[in-house]
């Protein structure tokens, strides 16, 4: 038996994850200092109205959560496949790391490369290949090459929230006027394009998205946030794939700040 262990920026809901089976650890955040765990999609409250001119700051799970649910897992007889949010972006996948090697037991763990959907759409495909009875070896081997075929592209109202966190620090991205920037994510944040105009922001985010896209999930911070443009646009240019709208949680909400929409998909 293997079970699938993912952290909170997956942002699944609960219902999702008894549905599928996965474990969920969360990542945590603070406001002024106060401490909080990001839980599952819908059941953080109105944590953008508490943040609003706050100090805000992120950070892994412990490696005591990490462990407890490992040895849980193993002395349940499970072989546990660990899929974290990007290495480059967090400490979560070298603590998971850490932790694998302090458990009896076969505990596999997968950088994902990405983050929110974008690592969504990889556990989702994971939960096929336990369903299909794939060795885990095999499944890690699979997903370490579908990575290449996860995209994530974003944009932000404004560039504060990426720089404080320290994703993002270069001087190509331009929020003057109407202008924003347009990012992507492989592992890190990379900077793409700055589109002027809100037609512009969505054609720009468009444009990165191929054409064998087969899942698409579109993202939002703020139940505010008016994506429907993007939506409306995606579903023409995929009418048989259903797209998915999803608000992100309170730790990639931080890092990229209210206002802020995108798109993951896998090819």
């Amino acid at each position: 038996m293997i079970t699938i262990v993912t952290d909170s920026s997956a942002g699944y809901s609960r219902q999702e994850l008894d549905r599928i089976g996965v474990e969920r650890i969360g990542l945590h955040y603070y406001i002024d200092g106060k401490p909080f765990e990001e839980l599952c999609r819908g059941e953080n409250g109105a944590f953008l109205e508490h943040m609003r001119g706050c100090d805000l700051k992120t950070s892994q799970p412990s490696m005591g959560a990490f462990l407890d649910l490992l040895h849980k897992l193993t002395s349940e007889g499970s072989e546990v496949l660990v899929i974290t949010l990007s290495g480059a972006l967090s400490g979560t996948y070298a603590l998971a790391s850490a932790a694998a090697k302090q458990v009896d037991g076969v505990v596999r763990v997968v950088d994902s490369g990405t983050i929110n959907a974008g690592q969504h759409l990889l556990v989702d495909e994971a939960v096929n290949m336990v369903v299909c009875d794939m060795p885990i070896d095999d499944i890690v081997k699979r997903l370490e090459a579908l990575r290449d075929r996860i995209g994530v592209v974003f944009s932000v109202e404004s560039l504060a929230p990426l720089n404080k966190g320290g994703r993002y620090t270069g001087k190509q991205a331009n929020t003057t006027l109407n202008t924003r920037p347009v990012f992507g994510v492989k592992s890190k944040v990379r900077f793409l394009s700055n589109a002027r105009g809100v037609t512009a922001r969505v054609n720009e985010l468009m444009a990165q998205i191929p054409d064998t896209a087969r899942r698409i999930f579109v993202m939002k911070v703020g139940e505010e946030t008016d994506v429907t443009p993007l939506v409306e646009k995606l579903g023409k240019r995929f009418p048989s794939v259903k797209i998915h709208l999803r608000t992100v949680g309170p730790v990639v909400s931080i890092h990229v700040g209210a206002g802020a929409f995108g798109v993951a998909y896998i090819e």
